[in-house]
């Protein structure tokens, strides 16, 4: 597939610059910045990045009913581009980003009067979000945006859905850049893989098959003592629900004594204490930052699986000023180029990144366990989103050799990669590799990473680093619906490396110093003139193992940085006296 570059990411020399950048889109979506001109003030205008097919394998089972309620979200530009430095350690307060860089006024009330002239109502408006929220039946939603509203069967549920791309009239067309809520189609899916355990009082001293407590994984990743206080961890949550029993029994059972305190927040009514097969994800995510920082408070944001509820989720957790976040875990994501995100969506999550980089936000994300095809079947080698946005910190996923067999042994970790690498054969492997979307960023501009994709697009290499995934070798310890349970997969990984970041949050907090924020660009600066990158400074390296499951290829572990398991394991002591 060819793509045609439409929003140009800038980067400075070992910072890392929130300027109009750089996302690849299939040909056809047309120009971010530049738009077809209209011959008439209301001839419609395509919303570039907005085009959508039907799921593969979806029925359409008819046209969607006129009179059914609909909201959309409409995201809206900023009112200049972001030039600030989010690798400096200085962050924005909140007001200040929406004063800078948030939405004008003028530009929200055209829209706004725009669209209410076409018989929508405005829910909801927000300058520091770029946000409206409309409301209106399917009709008048079709009417407004020029599209076609059907409903969808796919395996295991529908959705409601549109092809083509979103219309807008020509007097906002230059205002809005996304349109979010027309399709409620599914575009993520969770990160981890649980099996039961069952145990008694001596289980966890060891033996086959024993997950390893809390107390081993921050021990073996050489964690700074403390225990998070005072101090927000954000988990988002599509699905599933927090079930209170079972972190307290998990916590007993770890031996981190009572649980801390969780929020629970519902977005846009999205459930929160479902039991269902998400449950064991979010269960996951909590107890391990509760087994690592039981001193932090966990904020969990539970939203729907669509493009609306990612931004939806994201928005709520950046602007949450009662949680404060210091950083946030996300243990989902879908595939780069493999027509799950649409264009528009994967700009506007990678702005809400972007803000939270300027807010002070370490954002750590899952990067899939299906090694180097991350779970597609062309051939081809993706990574996954919003893993790869640079303002992501990327957790890929390693092993601990002969952990269940002898406790934690000493050694370094080597890539993780089960049987043949895919989950669907009941393997697994460390997601990695080179995006196809983002263009690398001046910070990692001295790796040599290729992309094993012919003409692939030499892009931003992930993950940045790795902790243990393993849920065969080296398993957590979690409880889910009562049951202890042996778990593991990136989605483990990222939340640990995110209980690290807490720690380090928490000691620099007690000395007066602020958040650690976006780290991922120091890690490839030289932490003193003329020396290694930080990354090879704090990291211990990995260098055996590959995570190969694509037809094209996949990227093998080795010394320095690899497209495997990034910069290797952290070790937080380090990272907490380098960057002190």
């Amino acid at each position: 597939m060819a793509f045609l570059t439409i929003w140009k990411k800038a980067f400075a020399s070992g910072a890392c610059y929130a300027e109009a950048e750089s996302l690849h889109a299939p040909e056809g979506d047309g120009s971010m910045t530049k738009r077809t001109p209209a011959t008439d003030a209301d001839t419609p205008i395509d919303l570039a990045g907005s085009h959508r097919t039907p799921v593969a394998g979806a029925t359409r089972t008819g046209r969607t009913r006129a009179d059914s309620p609909v909201t959309v979200t409409v995201k809206l530009r900023r009112r200049a581009a972001m030039t600030h430095d989010v690798s400096s350690g200085e962050a924005l307060s909140r007001d200040q980003l929406a004063e800078a860089f948030g939405a004008d006024p003028d530009d929200l009330k055209r829209v706004t009067d725009t669209f209410e002239a076409l018989g929508l109502s405005v829910a909801d408006a927000s300058l520091a979000t770029r946000s409206l929220t409309l409301t209106g039946s399917a009709g008048a939603m079709e009417a407004a945006f020029g599209v076609e509203l059907s409903d969808y069967a796919i395996p295991g549920g529908g959705y409601r859905g549109r092809t083509g791309a979103v219309q807008l009239p020509a007097s906002v067309s230059d205002l809005v850049v996304g349109v979010f809520g027309l399709d409620d189609r599914k575009v993520a899916r969770r990160r981890h893989r649980l099996r039961t355990h069952a145990h008694d009082a001596g289980d966890l001293a060891g033996g086959a098959a024993t997950p390893l407590t809390p107390a081993q994984l921050t021990a073996r990743y050489s964690f700074p003592p403390g225990d998070g206080a005072g101090q927000t961890v954000g988990l988002l949550e599509f699905g599933g629900g927090f079930q209170p029993a079972d972190l307290n029994q998990f916590c007993d059972l770890a031996g981190v004594g009572a649980a801390p305190e969780v929020r629970v927040v519902s977005v846009g009514g999205a459930p929160t204490d479902q039991i269902d097969d998400a449950t064991g994800e979010v269960m996951l995510d909590v107890e391990v930052i509760a087994g690592a920082c039981p001193g932090a408070r966990i904020a969990i944001y539970f939203a729907a699986w669509t493009e609306q509820g990612w931004l939806a989720a994201l928005d709520a957790a950046l602007q949450d000023k009662a949680n404060d976040l210091g950083v946030l875990s996300i243990s989902w994501g879908a595939p780069e180029e493999a027509d799950i995100w649409t264009p528009q969506a994967m700009q506007q999550v990678n702005e809400a990144l972007k803000d939270a980089a300027a807010l002070g936000i370490t954002v750590c994300v899952a990067t899939g366990d299906d090694g180097s095809s991350d779970g597609v079947k062309d051939g081809r080698a993706h990574v996954d989103f919003p893993a790869s946005s640079p303002f992501a910190l990327a957790v890929g996923g390693t092993t601990i050799p002969g952990a269940a067999a002898a406790g934690v042994p000493s050694g370094p970790d080597r890539a993780w990669k089960l049987g043949d690498g895919l989950r669907a054969d009941s393997g697994g492997s460390s997601g990695g590799g080179v995006s196809g979307v983002f263009p690398r960023p001046s910070w990692q501009a001295g790796l040599t990473v290729a992309p094993v994709n012919a003409g692939g697009l030499a892009g931003r290499c992930v993950p940045d680093l790795a902790v243990n995934a393993d849920w065969t070798t080296s398993p957590y310890l979690t409880v889910v619906n009562g049951a202890s349970k042996a778990g593991g997969g990136t989605s483990a990984a990222a939340p640990l490396v995110a209980a690290l970041i807490t720690r380090i949050n928490a000691a620099r907090a007690s000395g007066g110093k602020p958040r650690v924020g976006c780290l991922t660009p120091r890690l490839y600066t030289a932490a003193t003139a003329g020396g290694p990158p930080l990354g090879h400074l704090v990291c211990v390296d990995v260098v055996e193992g590959d995570n190969a499951t694509a037809a094209a290829g996949g990227y093998e572990a080795g010394p320095g940085y690899d497209a495997v398991s990034g910069w290797g394991t952290p070790d937080g002591v380090k990272l907490a006296a380098a960057l002190s």
